[in-house]
């Protein structure tokens, strides 16, 4: 192990000494560019929904929610630890200067309005402004420090799960059937390793078993083969560890981990609630006795209508026009989620063509056959009239793909109408049974 000379000694401490400006800079800069952390965790979890999502089960949407409470929960927290540390570090410095200006610092004998009992009551409960000064300083090095551990440790869950989600992805895709027999053996696998390392973990807070002669050569082995799960992180997120571990006293540090644990979980979990109910559409914290319970056919949804939806935000089953229509057509668009993909499969078969037919005519043949299939699964009614068959088109809208169709608003009545779309239950196959997939309503007035 390296020891520093006394000269470098020296430099660390003078260069330490002198951090305080590095920190601001690197604190504004990590407070401004964290800031746009919580809009790309949104912005992922709603690509993995519309990308790669294979099922609407709730199994299905545990661990990606999961991640995503995760990644979310540590950018806020990020950005609130380096705003702390930016005012105070700030605060310090205008200590600093306020000393600078006034060097003997507090002159307790001359504080106007007190007598001496006072003074000395006030001196003993504020100390000197150099000891504050000082607190101040450590205070804030420390903050700046637990906030690079949490950025190191969301670094590690980020490429874990990055891995974890691109490996799943990649057997899925092409080695399903390798992937089906051998999911539950992962399952049992990586449960049985989170089950052991917990009980060494635990274990290893006592004592008795630190210094058993089998456990620590078992705990020895687990430190040394489970350095991979940090994914490169272990040793920066460890200097800081052990460093705090090895000054602070042990009550003091163990109760700072767990508050902030507590504090990183809950925030995980509540946004885990809240985004799961949300995705599921299942109102929350409404306190409104008597509003709606989330039904679409008698709800106004900004998202169903072109005029009303957030420019930029994701379509997220259909959509018309507008909310109020007077056109002779209805333009409607229905987004082809990657969850279609395991129903259509079932009704769907692409079509065999001769080598003879060109490139050309080939796909033009296939999306035919596509939009046919679209047509078998889709049943779209306005009011009480069905429509047999509609004319489809693919449509690209940048963060959505799907399908535009034009419908006739001639058997629209004056004021309120509702579009329903549904989908056919591929399960319930020869005899068709349709599942209510969106209802929307607008307000028909013909010119």
């Amino acid at each position: 192990m390296e020891t520093p000379s006394p000269e470098k000694s020296n430099w660390i401490q003078e260069l330490s000494n002198q951090s305080w400006n590095l920190e601001l800079v690197v604190s504004g800069a990590a407070i401004f560019s964290t800031s746009f952390l919580p809009e790309l965790t949104d912005a992922a979890i709603e690509s993995y929904f519309e990308n790669y999502q294979l099922s609407n089960s709730i199994f299905e949407q545990v661990l990606p929610i999961l991640a995503y409470s995760f990644a979310k929960s540590s950018a806020y927290l990020l950005i609130f630890t380096f705003v702390v540390h930016f005012i105070i570090r700030a605060f310090w410095i205008a200590i600093v200067g306020l000393r600078a200006v006034f060097p003997q610092g507090i002159n307790f004998e001359n504080l106007p309005n007190t007598n001496k009992e006072l003074a000395e009551s006030y001196e003993k409960k504020f100390g000197s402004l150099d000891g504050f000064i000082i607190r101040l300083d450590r205070i804030s090095s420390q903050i700046f420090s637990i906030a690079f551990v949490m950025v190191l440790f969301s670094l590690m869950l980020t490429i874990m799960y990055i891995v974890t989600f691109a490996g799943t992805v990649g057997l899925k895709t092409y080695f399903p059937v390798f992937y089906s027999k051998a999911k539950p053996v992962f399952m049992v696998a990586g449960g049985s390793i989170m089950v052991l390392s917990l009980v060494i973990v635990l274990l290893s807070s006592k004592e008795k078993y630190r210094e058993h002669p089998f456990f620590s050569k078992l705990l020895k082995q687990y430190i040394a083969k489970s350095a991979w799960m940090y994914m490169g992180m272990y040793k920066p997120i460890q200097y800081i560890n052990f460093t705090f571990a090895s000054n602070l006293p042990r009550k003091k540090y163990f109760l700072s981990l767990a508050s902030i644990g507590f504090l990183f979980f809950g925030l995980a979990i509540s946004i885990y609630v809240e985004k799961i109910l949300a995705h599921n559409s299942i109102p929350t914290l409404e306190s409104r006795k008597f509003y709606s319970t989330g039904t679409s056919e008698h709800k106004l949804t900004a998202n169903y209508y072109d005029n009303l939806r957030p420019e930029g935000e994701r379509i997220e089953a259909a959509s018309i026009q507008s909310d109020v229509v007077e056109e002779p057509f209805l333009k409607l668009y229905i987004n082809y989620s990657k969850v279609f993909d395991t129903d259509l499969a079932k009704i769907c078969q692409e079509p065999t063509l001769p080598d003879s037919i060109r490139k050309y005519k080939r796909r033009l043949l296939v999306d035919k056959n596509r939009l046919e299939c679209f047509n078998q699964y889709f049943k779209i009614a306005l009011n009480d009239s069905t429509f047999d068959s509609v004319e489809l088109f693919f449509e690209d809208q940048g963060n959505t793909k799907g399908l535009r169709t034009y419908l006739s608003t001639e058997k629209c009545k004056i004021g309120r109408n509702t579009l329903y779309i549904k989908t056919m239950n591929v399960d319930s196959l020869p005899k068709k049974v349709w599942t209510d997939y969106v209802a929307v309503p607008f307000w028909y007035a013909k010119d």
